[in-house]
């Protein structure tokens, strides 16, 4: 494996990700932070009928976001 640059250090895990999964990530939290009650698997679908992507695995987009999640409150922990 690779050893990580000293700049690469400071960027927070989640935010070197595929755009992709940036783009899902963002958009399932702007849904569920305006409509609590929608679930996570209901924003995935919304995204990708959002963006026009049919062919996707939801499976594994659910838990790209699971993961995503847990990034962003570990750098959230370690960040303040």
């Amino acid at each position: 494996m690779p050893r990580e640059k000293q700049s690469e250090a400071l960027i927070a895990k989640i935010y070197r990700r595929k755009y992709e999964d940036l783009g899902m990530f963002f958009f399932v939290e702007g849904q569920r932070s305006i409509l609590p009650a929608v679930s996570v698997e209901k924003a995935i679908y919304n995204y990708y009928r959002y963006i026009g992507n049919d062919g996707f695995n939801i499976e594994s987009s659910m838990t790209i976001y699971m993961r995503m999640k847990k990034e962003y409150y570990e750098s959230a922990k370690t960040h303040k």
